[in-house]
């Protein structure tokens, strides 16, 4: 069989992606920016995690999220679950990816929001699985998914912390709860992401800690106001949004 020589096209969605470690308040401002634009009256999906659902996507999340049952008692570091995490992870969003390339273009006018993606896992894959290369850097750049606004979230240790100790109720599933638990490597965690994506022109980093949520909300819905007013039109016709220019803001 001759290999196809048409090169892959990186997915392009029209939204907003959120992504950030835990307690960084990705789930809240992802909210806040949904009932934003909906008051808007734009149309708007929203998911976590991943980019599409169900199938192989929905059963690789259970076999990773597996790795961590029963897992209390066992240090941070521990390879043998990390590499059995990072490797279904990484590969589910590998699939989720390439799932996410076939499907059609949004409505006109929708925006997509996504509350955590592929970044996060990478920083786990770089700290904690090196050796092994998941999700290496020529897939982000070629094949993962690119949205019109990407924002990584952090905040300061304390303020991690203070989130943390408000939480009520169960963790959501057992890497969650494994997480809660170190949330000083999180920290550190947080640090490493911060640094790979500092010289990124493709994401903006901002600090959830210096203004309310609210105002965090508006000031993302800004960056997407910048990226469709900076929009531009592909060679079949269909708009494109680009990045916003001031992609390096760590204040409010």
């Amino acid at each position: 069989m001759t290999p196809d020589p048409t090169p892959a096209h990186r997915p392009f969605v029209q939204g907003i992606l959120l992504d950030g470690h835990e307690c960084s308040g990705k789930t809240t401002i992802a909210r806040l920016i949904t009932d934003g634009l909906r008051a808007r009256g734009r149309g708007v999906t929203l998911s976590h995690g991943t980019l599409t659902k169900g199938g192989l996507v929905d059963a690789m999340l259970r076999e990773a999220v597996a790795t961590f049952d029963g897992a209390q008692d066992r240090p941070f570091r521990d390879p043998r679950l990390w590499r059995r995490f990072n490797g279904i992870r990484s590969a589910q969003l590998v699939v989720d990816a390439e799932l996410a390339a076939e499907r059609g273009p949004a409505e006109p006018g929708a925006v997509h929001v996504q509350d955590r993606y592929w970044l996060t896992q990478q920083s786990f894959n770089t700290f904690l699985t090196p050796g092994e290369v998941y999700l290496a850097p020529e897939w982000a750049r070629t094949r993962a998914p690119r949205f019109a606004v990407q924002v990584y979230l952090t905040c300061s240790a304390a303020a991690r912390r203070e989130r943390m100790a408000a939480r009520t109720g169960p963790a959501k599933h057992s890497v969650n709860a494994f997480l809660h638990r170190h949330l000083d490597e999180i920290v550190r965690l947080d640090e490493l992401t911060t640094r790979l994506v500092a010289d990124d022109p493709e994401w903006t980093v901002l600090r959830s800690d210096l203004c309310s949520e609210r105002e965090l909300a508006e000031q993302v819905l800004g960056l997407l106001d910048a990226a469709e007013r900076a929009g531009e039109s592909t060679e079949d016709g269909n708009r494109v949004l680009a990045h916003s220019a001031n992609g390096k803001a760590l204040g409010s």
